[in-house]
């Protein structure tokens, strides 16, 4: 739900609550640790606080004396990420030859369940930035003249209830909570509803989802596995073995730059609603789904399936968008995506993909927006949704994994763009250590002439250790 940057690519952003008393010794504890907070007073919106209760006291202590009824799980994580800088417009924004940032994530999710059909879910991160990278980042973001710093953008919450937290932070480091599953889900016989933060899945494919309006995510964000949340309210309704209809409405702050003057970015907020109706069902073997609404300024339909060819996996999502201001005069715009994967008998797994953005450019893709500030346009995942999954106008993906042994996993993924002829390179091998830790090395290597989609950024090289429970 917030942007955290594990890349220059994009910006991604256990408590223990018994009482109403526990909940307010936390906000001391915020108030006490946290200097702006201190400086300005403390001041939280009743929603957040009405969030905080509802859902936090669901996890009380008294709840986990009955094990069928309460789950947790979660992780805790250290990312490292040493980043090499391609362009000269890079340096020139204070960037050095090379830059290193660390990361330790923490997770924790929790169900409730007080009956068979009430379940109450909580997901929260707990995450700390730092390293000579976020000093690099808060430079820039002073040489452009930006009115946010480093540290509001990484714990920038899109969710209608900010509940993403900033406990610590200073030039080179920032430590925050952030809530990206919040939510109360109700089911009866054939009907579910589910209120809150929440995840409203509508892709099919595996990269890249026109037909996610409510959730996209970015590809490049690779260990944020569980994707962003959405505020929302989703009802389903199964009207057969292999059909339901879906309506989900979501509301929430979409962040994006304005351009004051040649040397001068605002970032700015604004307040979206997206909302739409979906049906799925099963024929000739193959899932359809088609949808219809409203997704933050444009009229949205589209379709989607799944099946497969000749044993080989085969999807597709296309989706159409129109802005609903300029419905008489605009044009519109069209993203689609086909998919086909296949496994081998050896356990080698290969998957194609292309995307086609209608509006997408068919020269150099950051072009309009100069250099490094194109590449710049799209670290802000809270910006990124179904209608801007490319710059391109079209991009093809291509990914081979080999499992060399039962605990060593080998990738390699890539996007091209067949127009400006910029490339990403995205090896990886992940070792089991354990049966709960894995050891995960990681490139992402950025290929391209100057103000191409992938030219602007350079090489970034990652160390990934994470132990799950």
């Amino acid at each position: 739900m917030n942007c955290r940057i594990t890349n220059p690519y994009l910006f991604a952003s256990g408590l223990q609550i018994r009482k109403s008393g526990r909940i307010v010794k936390y906000l001391e504890f915020l108030r006490i640790c946290n200097p702006e907070v201190n400086r300005r007073g403390f001041v939280i919106p009743a929603k957040t606080i009405l969030a905080l209760l509802i859902f936090l006291l669901t996890i009380s202590p008294t709840h986990a004396q009955k094990p069928h009824k309460f789950r947790v799980t979660g992780f805790v994580e250290y990312l490292n990420n040493t980043w090499t800088p391609y362009s000269d417009i890079n340096k020139s924004l204070g960037f050095s030859n090379i830059e290193n940032q660390s990361g330790i994530y923490n997770r924790f999710n929790f169900w409730y369940n007080p009956t068979d059909n009430l379940e109450f879910y909580v997901g929260m991160r707990n995450n700390f930035l730092f390293g000579p990278m976020n000093s690099s980042y808060n430079d820039m973001f002073s040489k452009l003249k930006l009115n946010y710093n480093y540290n509001e953008l990484t714990t920038f919450d899109n969710g209608w209830i900010d509940l993403t937290f900033q406990i610590a932070g200073g030039n080179s480091y920032v430590f925050y909570t952030n809530f990206d599953r919040a939510s109360l889900k109700w089911t009866l016989n054939k009907f579910e509803l589910t209120i809150g933060r929440q995840r409203i899945n509508w892709g099919v494919n595996l990269i890249w989802n026109p037909n996610d309006i409510f959730n996209a995510y970015n590809y490049f964000d690779f260990n944020y596995i569980e994707r962003p949340g959405s505020d929302a309210v989703m009802m389903e309704y199964v009207t057969g073995d292999f059909s339901s209809v879906q309506l989900a409405g979501k509301i929430g702050n979409t962040l994006f730059a304005k351009t004051i003057s040649l040397d001068t970015i605002i970032l700015d907020k604004e307040l979206k609603y997206t909302a739409a109706a979906m049906y799925r069902f099963n024929k000739w073997d193959y899932d359809f789904q088609f949808f219809a609404g409203v997704m933050e300024d444009d009229v949205t339909a589209g379709l989607g399936w799944a099946g497969s060819i000749a044993g080989a996996g085969f999807t597709g999502e296309l989706s159409w968008f129109r802005d609903m201001d300029r419905f008489a005069d605009t044009n519109d715009v069209w993203v689609a995506s086909v998919a086909i994967n296949y496994t081998f008998k050896n356990s080698i797994f290969i998957n194609f993909s292309g995307i086609y953005n209608s509006a997408g450019a068919t020269g150099p893709a950051n072009a309009g927006a100069g250099g490094f500030l194109g590449s710049f346009g799209t670290m802000f995942s809270s910006s990124l949704n179904a209608k801007n999954l490319t710059r391109s106008r079209f991009d093809i993906f291509g990914q081979i994994s080999y499992p060399a042994t039962p605990l060593i996993n080998l990738d390699l993924a890539s996007i091209y763009n067949p127009y400006d002829k910029s490339v990403f390179v995205g090896p990886s091998i992940t070792f089991s250590l354990t049966e709960n830790i894995s050891l995960m090395l990681v490139g992402q290597l950025f290929w391209g002439n100057q103000l191409t989609e992938f030219g602007d950024v350079g090489q970034m090289y990652f160390i990934d250790l994470k132990w799950s429970f």
